[in-house]
């Protein structure tokens, strides 16, 4: 097992070792182009189902023995389409797609998700969503089942084809989030933002007084 105990996201070289640990794994191989730096490109499977709205998980009584599968024999869903050679996904029309990808993570690693920047620029609204999980783009510690995708192209008409992917996949292990104070002290020791433009100003550092953070964001 790739080593987890450190508290941070995995980086390519974990990736790619849980990938051959097949804590990762999909029925159709995964492609080395898939891993980044500290991210796995999600690949759309070969099915897309056509629903009548969205839906948010809740708790419930029935949350223990609530999946995915149950939704796609309820009335939500209206029809499948064939992925295979790609299919046409209608502007402002909800969709829920299985992924190829599968986990299998150990207790200390969990996972979180979020559009590829390609995916934002054309107005796709995405978030993934796994078996008996409360919310969306969250995965839990120790997660091992399906990975499923809901799409909305909020601007456009697109045409999407198995394999590809909209969504991408951050695993981490503790609480590696930097804090507001951490931030600012990491600026002074090693710059992060610079003036882009400014006369005068151009790639120089922002001085302290002018670092707005908060939550961890530049503002």
């Amino acid at each position: 097992m790739a080593d987890s105990k450190k508290t941070g996201i995995l980086s390519f070289q974990h990736l790619r070792a849980l990938v051959r640990q097949q804590v990762i794994r999909a029925d159709v191989p995964i492609a080395s182009k898939q891993i980044q730096p500290a991210s796995l490109d999600l690949r759309l499977g070969t099915k897309a189902y056509r629903l009548l709205s969205s839906f948010l998980p809740e708790p419930s009584d029935r949350q223990s023995q609530f999946t995915i599968e149950d939704l796609y024999r309820s009335d939500l869903v209206m029809y499948d389409m064939d992925l295979t050679n790609g299919a046409i996904l209608e502007k402002g029309h909800v969709y829920l797609v299985p992924l190829m990808e599968r986990l299998k993570l150990p207790k200390d690693i969990r996972g979180r998700t979020n559009p590829k920047s390609s995916t934002g620029r054309l107005d796709i609204f995405t978030r993934v969503v796994t078996d008996l999980h409360v919310g969306f783009d969250e995965i839990r510690s120790g997660y091992e089942g399906p990975l499923f995708l809901e799409i909305v192209p909020r601007s456009f008409t697109i045409r999407v084809q198995a394999g590809l992917a909209l969504n991408q996949l951050r695993l981490m292990s503790g609480k590696p989030m930097v804090s507001d104070s951490g931030l600012r002290t990491l600026h002074r020791k090693t710059p992060l933002l610079f003036h882009n433009g400014d006369s005068g100003k151009t790639d120089r550092p922002l001085l302290a007084k002018e670092l707005r953070v908060d939550k961890g964001l530049f503002l």
